[in-house]
């Protein structure tokens, strides 16, 4: 859910943010939302991980996205099948079509 608020900024950082976005070809607001995953990144490996090495953290973090995909895959068996024919390899999207859109047809 989008939510708009005001933020007080300098004309400068504003540019900046102007120009980013331009170069980039995304919104002023997608720049302020990767900047900020950017730092909260930043943040939780200084303050929550300080003394680990970001190699170790990665594993970490690979490990719990695992368990999570772990835990839908077991009560969603169709999202487990779409998503491990995607892991195998390129389809066409004509294939991706066929094989996993529902038509309204089907008996």
């Amino acid at each position: 859910m989008t939510v708009k608020t005001t933020v007080a900024i300098d004309s400068d950082l504003r540019k900046i943010i102007k120009k980013l976005a331009a170069w980039l070809d995304i919104s002023q607001g997608e720049v302020i939302r990767r900047a900020i995953a950017e730092f909260e990144k930043s943040v939780i490996t200084k303050n929550v991980y300080p003394n680990t090495s970001k190699e170790k953290v990665k594993k970490e973090i690979d490990a719990i996205l695992q368990a999570a995909t772990d835990a839908v895959w077991e009560d969603d068996i169709k999202t487990r099948e779409i998503q491990e024919k995607l892991k195998k390899g390129p389809s066409t999207i004509d294939e991706v079509i066929l094989n996993n859109w529902d038509s309204g047809l089907e008996i």
